[in-house]
């Protein structure tokens, strides 16, 4: 199965005392690179989450945030810190005078602001085994989410290997009329110079520059490399990085055949072809 790395999950979970809400985003990366935002209390659970997401994913740059937004038993009431409070007010303070300005900081900004509403530390540590397991449900829900994102990527690049394989094969059925059209225009320049030709030396400079032009190995080295993309979109794990190579193997293919070709709709062809090129490649960077 085919998975993208852009993808966002979360979810509420009942605790004991409270509600907590798991939120986990990511994005395409070269390498895995979880990062966490949990409350100071839980900082040692870093590690266990760690783990477990190298179970579930290879690649992408993954946030997980984890907020608790409730706490309804007495005895697990948040405290507030008033001396952060005081110090957020008295740097605010030197702010407004430094810039003369007369904006007022709502309560409610006050109350967001970091470490300014604790929950006990005792309440949170209480929580650690229901915010693991929950902690695999919503990354099981990012894995289906990066499912269903990867089976429309595929789609996407699938539908661009048939368009570049039917340029293709209009190009090779066109290259016996190119060469015949360039020899027939080539003939006929030498004929208004009026000046007699040694024909055996003629058809070999011929010879030598149809093999110069001739783009039928490149041609058949792209449909190679498209059938070994459609192969590599079968498989079960992580491809992004060989596709990637095969783009470039395509591309360059396709820059030999604009060099090469000798006729404007086949030049126009190879632009075509470089296009969906790039579109394939810009797909494939969101693929694990």
């Amino acid at each position: 199965m085919i998975y993208s790395m852009t993808a966002y999950a979360n979810r509420d979970i009942e605790i004991p005392g409270g509600i907590a809400r798991w939120e986990i985003r990511s994005v395409n990366h070269r390498y895995l690179e979880p990062s966490f935002k949990l409350p100071e209390a839980l900082r040692d659970l870093e590690y266990q989450l760690r783990e477990l997401i190298r179970n579930y994913l290879s690649r992408g740059k993954v946030d997980c945030v984890l907020r608790i937004d409730q706490i309804d038993e007495n005895k697990n009431v948040p405290v507030i810190d008033y001396q952060l409070i005081d110090e957020l007010s008295m740097a605010s303070a030197k702010i407004m005078e430094r810039f003369s300005s007369n904006i007022s900081i709502s309560l409610f900004e006050v109350l967001r602001w970091p470490g300014v509403i604790k929950i006990p530390e005792q309440a949170l540590v209480n929580f650690i085994d229901p915010l693991q397991k929950s902690f695999v449900l919503v990354l099981q829900d990012l894995l289906e989410a990066r499912e269903r994102e990867g089976i429309k990527l595929k789609e996407c690049i699938e539908a661009r290997l048939i368009q570049m394989r039917d340029r293709i094969h209009k190009i090779k059925a066109r290259i016996p009329e190119i060469q015949k059209e360039f020899r027939f225009k080539l003939q006929e320049k030498l004929d208004k110079l009026l000046i007699e030709i040694d024909q055996n030396r003629l058809e070999q400079e011929m010879i030598y520059l149809a093999q110069k032009m001739d783009i039928s190995e490149e041609l058949d080295r792209l449909l190679t490399h498209l059938k070994e993309v459609g192969r590599v979109l079968t498989k079960d794990n992580v491809v992004g990085r060989r596709l990637d190579f095969l783009m470039q193997e395509l591309n360059r293919e396709t820059n030999t055949i604009a060099s090469k070709s000798i006729d404007h709709a086949t030049i126009q062809d190879a632009i075509d072809l470089k296009v969906l090129i790039e579109e394939m490649r810009e797909q494939i960077q969101n693929l694990e």
